[in-house]
């Protein structure tokens, strides 16, 4: 009988406590803010390559850069390279005396992959190539 009082008293204590009144339920806002870096840059998929006469594949030229004002993808050259004709992705580019050409640029951030060809002259010519990548 003391079992069954029980249960009918905690039954009792349910009902009626649902019929009180519920408090408002909690609201909560959360705002999650990062910092993602700028990272930027651009490589040739090959390091070496024959120094004979005629066009010669330098690789493929990959870009990745996330800056969301743009970058743009600077060659430097060895002087000896003055002269010849660098090809990025079709377009052709003449390398002048200065060692730098501007071979790319992006007005936000991109992916980019291009083929990359080197007219090298009759007598053929040895000289470095390298990239970099410059922020806008």
């Amino acid at each position: 009988m003391f079992r069954k009082s029980l249960a009918l008293a905690g039954a009792l204590g349910l009902i009626a406590g649902g019929a009180q009144a519920t408090p408002e339920a909690a609201t909560y806002t959360l705002q999650i803010s990062g910092i993602v870096p700028t990272v930027c840059n651009a490589n040739l998929d090959s390091s070496t390559v024959a120094s004979e006469a005629g066009e010669v594949a330098l690789g493929q030229l990959k870009e990745f850069c996330n800056d969301s004002a743009g970058y743009q993808v600077w060659v430097d050259y060895s002087p000896n390279l003055a002269g010849d004709t660098l090809t990025v992705g079709g377009q052709q580019i003449v390398l002048d005396n200065s060692g730098s050409a501007l071979i790319d640029s992006a007005n936000g951030p991109n992916i980019a992959s291009k083929t990359v060809l080197l007219d090298v002259p009759q007598n053929g010519v040895s000289g470095t190539v390298s990239l970099r990548v410059v922020t806008l």
